[in-house]
């Protein structure tokens, strides 16, 4: 049998005050928050593994299969490269993996809501656009340097392969630095695109699916737009049609020169960033 024992303040002694510690919020706090929970979401994680394998192996198996197509040429084919773009060959990988990565940026806000954990997150910093921005950050951040490195390794990857062949690349040539930095911008608006739809639409089905219809479905809808209608503009200006010259080491005079289009792609990602924030700011959780 056992005995509690309750310790008593002496008579007179003074009791102690509690005064409650003010803990403020600061950016580099959410950032840390944000970090952690992007890196903690299975379905996030799992879905970058998706997007590195997507742009590695789709851009080496491509590869591989021109240089295939150079080794036994086809009957009246002469051995030898033609005029191939050795560079896009090897970074197919990365227009899949844009879709992905579109999604991982809806994920990130939209299955806060889905969970209800957003309450939590907008009770620590109500103002609100302070998460919202961290969430931006870190998931440029994070999709920045994974599918950099991605399509970094593909192109090597890939142009080791056309090199068999010699039908290869190399990174000074004119034009290809520029591609293969033009796909890692690609694959960050697209996932900053997803983040600001994810915030306007709060549901993660209807975001990626908006989002997979604005990167390809939509593009395809355009080239059946007649001429007098505005069609080779309204092609041109459309959002995934913007970095078409970006990505490519061969220039398509019917799409946007490159700091145009760059231009024209980075006004698209911050309006819909800016859709998300004012949906953030105006909406109850």
């Amino acid at each position: 049998m056992s005995s509690a024992t309750t310790e008593r303040s002496a008579p007179g002694a003074p009791v102690p005050q509690y005064v409650p510690t003010e803990h403020r919020v600061t950016f580099a706090g959410l950032l840390r928050s944000e970090w952690i929970k992007f890196w903690s979401v299975r379905s996030v994680v799992t879905t970058m593994l998706v997007s590195v394998v997507a742009i590695v192996g789709l851009g080496a198996l491509l590869s591989w299969a021109v240089a295939s197509s150079l080794a036994d040429p086809g009957a009246g084919r002469t051995p030898g490269p033609p005029g191939i773009d050795a560079t896009g060959a090897s970074l197919q990988g990365a227009q899949l993996a844009s879709l992905a990565l579109a999604a991982v940026g809806v994920i990130v806000i939209a299955g806060e809501y889905s969970t209800g954990m957003v309450r939590t997150s907008f009770t620590t910093a109500p103002g609100r656009l302070g998460v919202y921005a961290a969430k931006a950050l870190v998931l440029a951040v994070s999709v920045a340097v994974v599918a950099g490195l991605a399509v970094f390794a593909a192109f090597f990857v890939g142009q080791a392969v056309l090199d068999t062949q010699d039908a290869g690349a190399s990174i000074g040539d004119d034009g290809v630095l520029r591609a293969v930095l033009g796909h890692v911008a690609m694959v960050v608006g697209f996932a900053l695109a997803g983040l600001g739809l994810g915030a306007l639409l709060r549901n993660s089905a209807g975001a990626i699916c908006t989002v997979v219809a604005a990167i390809f479905v939509v593009p395809l809808l355009l080239m059946a737009l007649p001429e007098s209608w505005g069609g080779e503009e309204v092609r041109a200006y459309w959002f995934s049609n913007t970095v078409t010259n970006v990505t490519t080491v061969p220039q398509q005079a019917e799409f946007l020169g490159v700091g145009a289009g760059l231009a024209v792609f980075a006004a698209w990602v911050a309006v819909l960033l800016g859709l998300g924030a004012a949906a953030l700011r105006s909406r109850d959780v």
